[in-house]
């Protein structure tokens, strides 16, 4: 008798994880319309995830700002892409096997000649220059399924920073939007869908169903009338990535979509208009 109890137990506990379940209310952060979200600051002009590429992006008028973060060896969130830190930078090896002491020598302008040394910032520091206007979109970066240290780290962050009512925590890791959940439920999540260098089940929109974001945040190549229907069937707002032209932006937010997220203010203030 008490293992036909557990199962069906088991059985209505899943049930009710997959189809009776509701994201967080998110219409206030989409209450000017659309949410235009600068990439990474302005990448053309300025080096990525820099407080400097940020202000930049900000004084084009855009609100609503995406910023990578990953945790150094001694546990401080900074505001970069990549592990790897010959990609950005002048310096060498990975970033989470070094303190933030000597990281914060390198320099990430090395490709723009015009620029003077620009450090990798601490999260932190990036909340601190920025308006207290402006939505953050922080993308926690993990470099395996099961790299969650950062998680606390940044929930910390931004409890201390007083700035929860203001922030999207996006991932493609599914656990790290778990734990968020699981440490403070009422922190906004949005899960990152793409078919790129992800296993096969994470492809799939429905996958949406098994971790329970607030937003979902697809890739462009990936979106169209039926997933966009879907996802609206949820009650997930939809913020497309990485939007670069004024075409492809038009056509999704005539179709539904919520938020455009691009590498150019151009692209991004340009006329909506159908």
């Amino acid at each position: 008798m008490i293992f036909y109890i557990i199962i069906f137990s088991l059985f209505v506990f899943i049930i009710k994880h997959l189809f009776f379940w509701k994201p967080l209310n998110t219409d206030y952060l989409f209450s000017n319309g659309p949410l235009m979200i600068g990439h990474r600051g302005v990448p053309n002009k300025l080096p990525e995830n820099t407080i400097e590429g940020f202000k930049n992006l900000i004084n084009y008028g855009i609100r609503c700002i995406e910023v990578d973060v990953v945790r150094t060896k001694d546990d401080h969130i900074i505001c970069s892409h990549n592990f790897v830190l010959e990609i950005e930078t002048n310096g060498l090896g990975i970033i989470t096997n070094k303190n933030f002491s000597e990281i914060k020598k390198f320099n990430t302008a090395g490709k723009f000649l015009n620029k003077n040394h620009i450090s990798i910032p601490k999260l932190t520091n990036l909340i601190d220059e920025l308006p207290e206007n402006i939505i953050f979109n922080i993308e926690i970066k993990s470099s395996s399924v099961f790299d969650l240290k950062s998680v606390p780290l940044v929930l910390k962050i931004l409890k201390e920073k007083k700035i929860k009512n203001r922030v999207i925590i996006s991932s493609f890791n599914p656990l790290v939007l778990l734990l968020i959940k699981i440490i403070d439920k009422n922190f906004v999540t949005a899960y990152l869908w793409s078919n790129f260098n992800v296993p096969l089940i994470l492809s799939k929109p429905w996958f949406v169903d098994l971790i329970h974001p607030d937003l979902i945040h697809p890739e462009a190549h990936l979106i169209n009338k039926k997933s966009i229907l879907y996802f609206k069937k949820r009650g997930l707002k939809i913020n497309v990535w990485t939007v670069n032209n004024i075409p492809s932006k038009q056509w999704l937010l005539k179709n539904g979509v919520d938020g455009i997220i691009s590498d150019f203010p151009t692209v991004l203030l340009s006329n909506d208009t159908f």
